[in-house]
């Protein structure tokens, strides 16, 4: 390969190199593609110990000015199906359906879809 040619392919990798996300927080799509997480089919999202915990947000705001959310249903992982439920409280009935919806999602069926004032 000849110097100039060398030196032309160099630059045009360095300079793509500065172009490339060097962190997810950049939103591209190269960026979520090498830096996403491994796909875990026993994932569904967890309340607990988070800020819709139901025992925190009943201490801050009281058991009668929250909304409970709970759905429960089954989930197919390693060729078998089974159980999940999931409970998050909220500060709006709309918060509560949206978490029911979502959660919802994850389950191949769902048994308990409810959002229900107080705690």
């Amino acid at each position: 390969m000849s110097r100039p040619l060398t030196a032309t392919v160099l630059a045009a990798s360095l300079t793509l190199a500065a172009c490339s996300p060097t962190s997810t927080t950049t939103g591209s799509v190269v960026g979520d593609i090498l830096f996403a997480p491994t796909y875990d089919e026993a994932y569904v999202p967890q309340t607990y110990g988070t800020r819709y915990d139901c025992r925190a947000m009943a201490a801050q705001y009281g058991a009668d000015n929250i909304w409970r959310g709970l759905v429960g249903g089954r989930k197919k992982v390693d060729f078998k199906t089974r159980p999940y439920s999931r409970e998050g409280c909220f500060r709006t009935e709309a918060e509560c359906r949206a978490f029911v919806t979502y959660i919802s999602g994850f389950l191949l069926q769902t048994f308990t879809r409810e959002c229900r004032k107080g705690y």
